[in-house]
């Protein structure tokens, strides 16, 4: 970043807060879906319901312990580029909030936004939401900025032990279903959690987990070449000069 041109700072930066900004728009259509929301946001949305506090409250809670559990797992290892997640998880937060459906936050844009009333409603909503988390993880992956807790708490998991990043990776979301799941079991109803409002894990949690990779696989195998040039463009030029 130090090394980019002041214009292609402003393109990297508008792609980072703009991908950013795209996923919590699809975590709260997923939210609506009520079929189950993705999987770095299960934890959040169970405490959401057990506390009574908001979705970017909670989200902001947990994604703190993740940021903590990178810095025991690194302890001298770990850099500025971990704790910075601490501000990108205030600034995340502070957008599920705001995108989001609780007349209790600041924001709250989707509140009137309308909510499927069957279930193949559901499912379309869930399949949307999905579709856009993709797009939001693979602009906001561009600039090779701060990492979100989640994907920082696998590259930390990936440095200690020598595992490849994407086996880390499908470690840390199946922890954070399971860790969900059984929140929801013990505090949200038991087995009657899994129909109604409030559902924290369901089969769209699933196909989320599936899905939104391939989504960014998808997009990055036709677009992360030119997006990229475009947001260094002009960069390799002066560094040949130089």
């Amino acid at each position: 970043m130090s090394n980019s041109k002041p214009g292609n700072i402003i393109k990297q930066i508008i792609c980072y807060i703009g991908g950013l900004l795209i996923i919590t728009i699809g975590i709260n259509i997923s939210k609506m879906s009520n079929l189950g929301i993705s999987p770095v946001s299960s934890i959040p949305r169970a405490t959401e319901q057990i506390w009574g506090f908001t979705l970017g409250v909670t989200t902001f809670i947990i994604y703190i312990f993740l940021v903590v559990a990178q810095l025991v797992i690194l302890r001298k290892d770990f850099k500025l580029r971990n704790a910075l997640g601490i501000l990108l998880t205030f600034v995340f937060s502070w957008m599920i909030d705001l995108t989001g459906t609780d007349p209790k936050a600041i924001g709250h844009l989707m509140l009137n936004f309308p909510r499927p009333s069957n279930y193949i409603m559901q499912f379309i909503y869930m399949v949307v939401s999905v579709i856009i988390i993709g797009i939001g993880v693979f602009l906001y992956l561009r600039p090779n900025w701060v990492p979100m807790p989640a994907e920082g708490l696998a590259g930390a998991i990936a440095q200690a032990t020598g595992k490849t990043f994407g086996d880390c990776k499908t470690i840390v979301d199946t922890s954070m279903i399971v860790i969900a799941l059984i929140l929801q079991l013990i505090f949200l109803g038991g087995l009657q959690s899994f129909v109604g409002d409030g559902v924290v894990v369901r089969e769209g949690t699933i196909i989320a987990a599936i899905f939104v990779g391939q989504v960014v696989k998808f997009l990055s195998k036709r677009f992360a070449k030119p997006i990229e040039g475009w947001l260094h463009a002009g960069e390799e030029r002066a560094e040949a000069k130089a």
